[in-house]
């Protein structure tokens, strides 16, 4: 027995790289020749004896794609093949393998292993054994799992995995899909799947609720493309149905896709058998019901186009269907819009859509529009400002909207009004500063509006208004500091900015003529201050004298934040409007007075106030607070009142005003399970209108388990007891 060392090895088909002292015994009997392999080793020891060359000390073994590494290696030179008898590690660009014991093939750069086990990335695999070569690898009789191996994850059982690596995907044979264990779909041979993402992408929420019994809403996705993801929405309802429709997800602003876009699609048919109460209007829900939820947006070279779409076969669809989408959208908007923006202006299509026969919805059908930037008239400090634009607006009486009940006088119809519409504003800026605290910015307008079909005795004749506009804009920065420290909040060091506004504006005689105008782009009732410049006010076929006076302190407390920049604490505008006249028949002279507070002295708190109170009586007319303490990833507080006290818009359905507490907490109990609340609670009927109680389980590093009882009183038509499952997938 001969020993030598080395710590590299290389054999190439030109030369041969032996160990010190013992080339000339071996020289015939070299490992891999005719072969770019490299090996590289701690300990190497020669037998002279069996011919057979001993690795150790770490052995590695490149050749391709193929990463071998091991501790030992044994290799025959008669047969050209090399044991490896301890644990090994196989990199195969990118997915790393490890297995009990393997054979390599020096000569066919082959590597066969049992019982191995891999990954990379968020999937893994297993499979009874594995046949590497330089660019291509198959496990046979394998697993697939979508995050790490878990009694509860995504997997797939195929009866081979292949990978090649000069393309970067692998070949999946005939599989069957399951989910925690579960067959549930079988599968044909896949030929285009993905590493950095599971090949599918699915969200189901089971549970009991209301007249449609127990039921189970799935969504399912195929995520095998970075462009588009296809899908379908599945649900079943013990006594509604079945409801299907296909879904879509789509991004091409990173491909090479020509078209760059990015949206989603989702929609749903069903047809309900159960018998259901009418809806909140008094309307009853037919058998036929559904849903479309749509979002677009597109670049088309220099054009910009969005578009969104939310029909409801009815008010109650969505609610019933997709409960969560609901809560954050129960008023959805519909339109098409093109922008082509440029340096000096922009051109823009609208079309607002009324597609759900229940809602309220000022169309524009379209409105066509340009807008000038602000631009300076030479060098003389003066601006610029031009926009011009044409609409055919056309509202319907809905029963979210009643025209006898509010008012609102029709064209032809009582339950009809249009108008086609042309606007030209032209106004001009003086912007004057005075040094590095004020400026003050001169405004003046004019503004003309003609109306293709107005109201009255005559509606075919047109009418056309102007109106103009004198004011102003002013306002000062003051800005004071000071060393106060505050361990216990992290405070080092205050800085007050204070900033006073002071706005005018003089529109005279807005009213005349509105007798004759279709109102329908409204004034809204706001828990903010209302526009007052006439270009930026957007209800301007509803008008009313504007001889206003503005006056606002804006304050912003901050301190150094740790590392760079600056922390907020403490943000607090107040607003008060001094005025002519208000309204018909409203002779007050003061506005409703608004503040706006916001407090974070630390990353864990946080309080919010918006408050408009009468001014006259200090009555408050309307109230928003909340307020949110967390403590890290262990716990969480939130606490809310949404307070309506006046009623501006009175309801043929009852009283609108409002007046409710909200609040909820969640805790994380340990690193699988956390338990959450939340309670709404009606103070105009002093009850305790929605409460919600559940626990999160975590299943591995897959899954995400809700699961939650929620009790309300009056639920309508979904019973006041629910019980509720929800899932997603946490490798997302």
């Amino acid at each position: 027995m001969l020993r030598n060392r080395s710590h590299f090895l290389k054999i190439t088909s030109q030369s041969v790289l032996f160990f010190i002292g013992a080339a000339s015994l071996f020289a015939g009997e070299t490992p891999f020749t005719e072969t770019d392999t490299i090996i590289d080793a701690g300990d190497i020891r020669l037998s002279a004896d069996d011919g057979m060359q001993y690795l150790s000390g770490g052995v590695r073994v490149s050749a391709g794609a193929l990463q071998l590494r091991t501790e030992e290696m044994v290799y025959n030179a008669e047969t050209q093949t090399a044991q490896i008898p301890m644990p090994a590690t196989l990199d195969f660009q990118g997915v790393r393998f490890i297995f009990d014991s393997a054979e390599f093939d020096g000569t066919k750069q082959r590597l066969v292993a049992k019982n191995t086990r891999g990954g990379r990335e968020i999937v893994f695999f297993g499979g009874e054994s594995i046949t590497a070569s330089r660019e291509f690898a198959k496990i046979v009789d394998a697993a697939f799992y979508l995050g790490e191996p878990h009694w509860s994850s995504l997997s797939f059982t195929a009866d081979y995995l292949s990978y090649e690596a000069d393309a970067d995907y692998f070949h999946l044979g005939k599989s069957v899909f399951r989910v925690a264990g579960v067959p549930v779909l079988p599968l044909p041979a896949l030929s285009v799947m993905r590493f950095d993402r599971p090949p599918v992408r699915v969200w189901f929420n089971p549970g009991d609720s209301g007249s449609a019994g127990m039921f189970f809403r799935s969504e399912t996705y195929l995520t095998l493309w970075d462009e588009f993801e296809p899908g379908v929405a599945l649900d079943f309802y013990e006594r509604s149905g079945v409801l299907i429709g296909p879904a879509a997800a789509y991004d091409t602003y990173d491909s090479a896709f020509p078209l760059k876009m990015r949206g989603y699609f989702r929609s749903g048919y069903i047809n309900d058998t159960a018998s259901r109460e009418d809806d909140i209007y008094g309307n009853a829900i037919g058998g036929n019901r559904g849903f479309i939820d749509w979002f677009h947006k597109q670049n088309l070279e220099r054009l910009e186009i969005s578009a969104s779409l939310h029909k409801w076969s009815d008010s109650e669809a969505m609610r019933d269907f997709r409960p969560t989408i609901y809560d954050e959208n129960q008023n959805p908007d519909s339109y098409v819009e093109f922008v082509l923006p440029d340096d000096y202006f922009y051109v823009s299509a609208f079309t607002r859509l009324h597609v759900n026969d229940y809602q309220n919805v000022q169309q524009r059908l379209p409105e066509l529009r340009f807008d000038l930037q602000p631009t300076e008239l030479g060098k003389t400090g003066i601006y610029q400002h031009f926009n011009a634009s044409y609409a055919f607006l056309r509202e319907e009486s809905s029963d979210q909207f009643d025209f006898f009940r509010y008012g609102v006088l029709g064209n032809e119809r009582a339950d009809l009004t249009e108008s086609s519409r042309a606007n030209v504003y032209v106004g001009w800026t003086a912007p004057i500063k005075f040094g590095n605290f004020a400026s003050f910015t001169p405004v003046l307008g004019v503004m003309t509006t003609c109306y293709g079909e107005t109201t009255g005795a005559n509606p075919d004749e047109s009418y056309t208004r102007t109106l103009g506009q004198v004011g102003f804009d002013m306002d000062f920065i003051f800005s004071g500091t000071n060393n106060y420290r505050n361990d216990t909040w992290g405070i080092n060091g205050l800085r007050h900015v204070l900033r006073p506004v002071l706005q005018y504006r003089y529109i005279p005689n807005p009213t005349v003529g509105d007798h004759r105008i279709p109102a329908i782009d409204r004034e809204i009732y706001l828990s903010r201050p209302t526009v007052i410049d006439l270009n930026d006010n957007r209800a301007i076929d509803q008008l009313y004298d504007e001889h206003t006076f503005r006056i606002g302190l804006e304050n912003l407390f901050q301190t150094r934040a740790e590392g760079y920049g600056s922390r907020d604490l403490v943000e607090l505008n107040i607003y008060q409007d001094f005025r002519k006249t208000y309204r018909p028949g409203d002779t007050r002279t003061l506005s409703d007075n608004f503040i706006d507070l916001a407090v974070t002295p630390a990353d864990w708190v946080r309080f919010t106030v918006t408050h408009r109170m009468d001014v006259y009586d200090f009555s408050t007319n309307a109230l928003t607070t909340g307020m949110t303490l967390t403590d890290g990833d262990v716990w969480e507080m939130t606490f809310g009142t949404i307070h309506l006290y006046k009623n501006p818009y009175p309801s043929a359905y009852g009283d609108s005003r409002a007046r409710q507490i909200y609040g909820g907490i969640g805790y994380k109990l340990n690193s699988f399970w956390a338990a959450f609340a939340e309670w709404r609670f009606d103070d105009l009927r002093n009850e305790m209108t929605d409460q919600i109680y559940g626990v999160r389980q975590r299943l591995g590093n897959t899954w995400e388990i809700e699961y939650s009882m929620r009790y309300r009183r009056n639920a309508g038509d979904d019973s006041d007891f629910s019980f509720n499952v929800g899932a997603s997938l946490m490798i997302f």
